[in-house]
């Protein structure tokens, strides 16, 4: 008998124990379950209150945009200088092209040059072969000429965009109100485009930008030049 005791002791002490294990598990489980319900909750919550922010500072920031925009509206209406050269830089490129583009075309036609003869300019057509070859020639200087200009500026526009940054921003907005608001002024000692004029400027803008990128890298302070450039 006291083997057949020790046997179902064991048994039901094995039984207990797989009871344990199991309640441990499920226990384990449950609490699991509860951790990653609550991570999951605290990820949801996070991600709303992130997109709370974003649309608050994108609200935020177009508020400031469109104030800014008013603002310098406003300025351009009480001082109109900038805006008249605005029209100017536009415009006179636009009309020159087109005196020099009918000229060109008249050349074109009958390719001649000058020559004084007793005091007075007079033309001279050239041959049928050289008009040939002069109308072949200046065709294509024409398009190369367009052409590198073209890319010059278009390189220069994505250097301008990769360098963009706070800095950048402050720079450009500083140089457009000193234009607009002391536009008249300035033009009354240097004889300039204001439009041209600020180009001018974030262009010197561009290549002080390339001289700190040196001056700061010499020294192995970058990371101090990149925080100056986002503040």
């Amino acid at each position: 008998m006291s083997s057949v005791e020790a046997v179902r002791n064991a048994q039901a002490a094995q039984t207990a124990a797989e009871a344990k294990a199991r309640q441990d598990v499920a226990d384990c489980k449950e609490e699991a379950n509860s951790k990653v319900s609550e991570a999951i909750t605290a990820k949801t919550d996070a991600i709303r209150l992130a997109n709370t922010k974003i649309k608050a500072a994108k609200k935020r920031e177009q508020i400031e945009w469109g104030s800014l925009i008013v603002t310098l509206y406003c300025c351009l209406m009480a001082y109109p200088a900038f805006l008249e050269d605005a029209w100017e830089f536009i415009s006179a490129p636009i009309l020159w092209a087109l005196n020099n583009l009918s000229i060109y075309a008249k050349w074109m036609a009958t390719p001649y040059y000058t020559k004084y003869v007793d005091g007075s300019e007079k033309l001279f057509a050239y041959s049928a072969g050289v008009a040939w070859l002069l109308r072949v020639l200046s065709f294509a200087l024409l398009i190369a000429s367009i052409a590198g200009i073209s890319f010059g500026i278009y390189k220069l526009w994505l250097y301008y965009r990769k360098r963009w940054c706070n800095l950048s921003l402050k720079v450009l907005l500083l140089s457009l109100a000193v234009m607009i608001v002391f536009g008249s002024g300035i033009k009354s000692i240097i004889s300039i485009n204001l439009v041209l004029f600020l180009g001018i400027i974030q262009i010197v803008y561009l290549v002080a930008l390339i001289y700190l990128d040196g001056y700061f890298d010499g020294r192995n302070k970058r990371r101090v030049w990149i925080q100056v450039q986002n503040m």
